[in-house]
């Protein structure tokens, strides 16, 4: 279900409302100068050998459609743009289409139609080409749903989620990575194709990294900052090729941008403190590690993570505690109601039926609902099912976006 666009994080949920009398100083401020220019950053010279042109960087052609789509799409017909979407949807159902999931297949339209694999990055820029050819207006669109977030070598990565959705005039329909119509009530955004091919861009460099292949890896995320250059995720991923690749300094003049561009983010300053801590500058190191304890208390996920390592551990009270932290600042994630029940069925306590049914309403999808059932009847649970559904439980979109700090 995750689309890959393994960066490291984002997040944006807190404002500060500075008065005209009184002005307190941004982490901006109390963060090192930068030793070196945006300018010195995005040549690459150090790492590579030399300064990087524009004709040096790659040059996907994402959504190119070739000879075979061409003639699959000759077939597909309808009176208007929903009877040709859905004829197209129905096409590749006939043909028996199917794309095997690969978190890292970030491939062109041309390349997930011949071999049938790929992420949602990759099938989404694969609907995006065979819709718009046939004259059918159809976006990217980001949608704001919980990341999985794992560490490797020290850095930290998440999955997200990208999908199409096409305007048919009288409705919005939205493709997801199974062919159907999106279901959540998730928040969705928009993209632009330079927003999105810089997407694009950026998972291929992160698999490069994951490789350390530190050249290629700088190329492609020099592309994706070429076609977005003020976004802060991707400076961020700049940083870690930097650190990644040994060059401590260059990475936290780079992690420094990403935080100018956007002081919340927090892998960025997570891995700030880091690279800061292993060049032995402690005291900036504990001025970022303050917010982000601060960052982390204020935000229910953290809390939902602690919960869910509390519980895997056994210590029920914790979990219990913690969890209930998550739901005091955010009450409208199912999850969380969902672990509540789930400590409280395993550690014997009462209530749990209630944390179910709870979870059962605020779910917005029939695979959550059927998912919940089948743990239930796996547990030997009977009988949970949801209380009446009231537009007071529809759950509106969260201004947190999940993150969670990994040590």
């Amino acid at each position: 279900m995750d689309w890959l666009i393994k960066k490291i994080t984002t997040l944006s949920f807190f404002t500060v409302w500075l008065s005209a009398c009184s002005v307190q100083p941004s982490i901006i401020d109390l963060l090192p100068p930068p030793e070196f220019s945006k300018k010195q950053l995005l040549s690459g010279s150090i790492l590579i050998g030399e300064p990087v042109k524009i004709n040096d960087l790659p040059e996907v052609d994402i959504l190119a459609i070739n000879s075979e789509m061409e003639m699959f799409l000759d077939e597909i017909k309808g009176k208007d743009d929903t009877d040709r979407l859905n004829n197209l949807l129905l096409k590749l159902q006939e043909i028996n289409f199917s794309l095997f999931y690969e978190a890292n297949a970030t491939l062109s339209a041309s390349e997930v139609f011949l071999e049938q694999r790929g992420n949602c990055m990759a099938f989404s820029a694969f609907m995006v080409a065979m819709v718009r050819e046939l004259g059918i207006e159809i976006n990217f669109n980001q949608v704001f749903i919980p990341e999985t977030r794992y560490l490797e070598d020290q850095q930290t990565y998440v999955y997200q989620h990208i999908n199409t959705i096409s305007d048919l005039g009288s409705k919005k329909q939205v493709l997801d990575f199974n062919f159907i119509d999106y279901e959540s009530d998730y928040h969705g955004e928009v993209l632009d194709d330079s927003e999105a091919f810089s997407k694009f861009y950026s998972n291929l460099s992160v698999d490069f990294l994951s490789d350390r292949n530190f050249k290629q890896a700088f190329l492609y995320i020099r592309k994706a900052l070429l076609l977005s250059p003020d976004s802060s995720n991707l400076w961020s991923n700049l940083g870690a090729i930097y650190r990644s690749a040994g060059y401590r300094n260059l990475a936290i003049s780079t992690y420094k941008v990403s935080l100018e561009l956007d002081s919340h983010n927090m892998v960025a300053l997570n891995n700030m403190e880091r690279a800061l801590r292993e060049r032995g500058d402690l005291e900036s190191a504990q001025v970022l590690s303050k917010q982000l304890q601060s960052y982390r208390e204020q935000n229910p996920y953290y809390w939902y993570a602690s919960a869910q390592a509390a519980y895997s551990k056994k210590d029920y009270v914790s979990a219990i505690r913690n969890i209930k932290n998550a739901i005091s600042l955010e009450k409208n994630d199912h999850r969380f109601h969902y672990l509540l029940g789930l400590v409280r069925f395993k550690s014997g306590s009462r209530g749990y039926r209630k944390n179910f049914q709870q979870a059962l309403v605020l779910s917005e999808t029939r695979y959550d609902r059927t998912h919940y059932k089948k743990k239930f009847d796996a547990l030997g649970i009977e009988n949970i099912e949801p209380v009446t559904r009231n537009k007071e439980y529809r759950r509106p979109f969260s201004r947190w976006e999940w993150w969670y700090q990994d040590t």
